[in-house]
């Protein structure tokens, strides 16, 4: 019983965030690309409040601290006081909340923060599909088919395991144009050998078990065998597996991305907007804070529920 509010608080956790992350274009302020004021806006702190004052119809300066004059306006913009007289202004002055603060071109955070999750968290669960689809493929045909299959198919993943991931990822960096698309075909296909020999070693402990004698028996060729007897089975080990690989995709892209590996500009991912905060930690903390929140908190709610996954797989013995 005292298991029960934990998971509760995991499962609130992980659907509002597939919440913000699909309405995302509807619950951003701005677009996250936007810059009204790049002088005026720059590095705003969270909850700044101020306004815009559109001076033309293609400028818009953002002040804080307005306030109405005899002559017209007075207000703060880049910590400097200015004034404007009221015929200046082509309307009235529009109201402006920044919640989460702005970076150094004056962007809203908000805005590029549910963005930045929604690119960071989908090329995570295209990098884990593709991962899975194929671990689960040459793992099951490992498992299953055993002999020359089974030697053949684990001396290639012992030697893809052996090359170093960094030196893949630098090697796509320089040799290829970076893109979401590279990215995804990156991380998946170089995180699915240790899933591969898991579902091997799920798939021989299961492949003379009664069902899979039966099916057999009945005349069912192996795909079948396996789509829809075999692998089943390994339901909770899948799902333990994929949850720890998402955690550890999310991180890898993210670290990627801070490095300057991801795709480029319009593209915007958390890892992204860390970086171009690294430099002016103390000056604006909230840059890097915000991201890093979100990947903290996305990866400790996916591990701890990987965990309560592997006790249902494996649950303790009675006896």
């Amino acid at each position: 019983m005292s298991a029960r509010p934990p998971q509760r608080g995991r499962i609130a956790l992980l659907g509002l965030l597939a919440l913000l992350v699909t309405a995302a274009p509807l619950l951003a302020p701005r677009p996250p690309e936007l810059q009204e004021d790049a002088a005026g806006a720059r590095y705003l702190p969270p909850l700044t409040r101020g306004h815009g004052l559109r001076v033309d119809a293609l400028h818009v300066r953002i002040v804080t601290g307005l306030r109405r004059t005899a002559d017209g306006w007075e207000f703060e913009r880049a910590g400097k006081k200015e004034a404007l007289p009221g015929t200046a202004l082509a309307g009235p002055p529009e109201p402006r909340f920044y919640l989460l603060g702005t970076d150094a071109l004056g962007r809203d955070l908000l805005s590029r923060v549910l963005f930045g999750a929604r690119h960071s968290l989908g090329i995570a669960a295209l990098s884990v599909a593709l991962a899975l689809f194929l671990g689960i493929a040459v793992g099951s045909v490992a498992g299953y088919a055993g002999g020359a299959w089974d030697t053949a198919l684990m001396r290639g993943v012992d030697a893809l395991m052996s090359i170093p991931r960094v030196l893949v990822y630098l090697l796509c960096a320089a040799l290829f144009t970076p893109s979401s698309l590279l990215l995804v075909l990156v991380l998946g296909g170089t995180t699915w050998t240790g899933l591969a020999r898991v579902v091997r070693a799920g798939m021989m402990s299961i492949r003379t078990s009664d069902l899979a004698l039966q099916a057999r028996a009945l005349g069912s060729r192996p795909l079948r065998v396996v789509i829809l007897h075999l692998l089943p089975q390994l339901g909770p080990i899948l799902a333990t597996a994929a949850s720890l690989r998402f955690a550890d995709t999310l991180l890898l892209e993210s670290a990627l991305s801070l490095l300057g590996l991801g795709p480029p500009p319009p593209a915007v991912s958390l890892g992204g907007i860390m970086g171009s905060g690294r430099d002016v930690l103390a000056e604006a903390w909230w840059i890097v804070a915000w991201p890093g929140l979100i990947i903290g908190a996305t990866v400790a709610t996916l591990r701890s529920a990987a965990a309560d996954l592997f006790r249902l797989a494996d649950p303790p013995s009675l006896s």
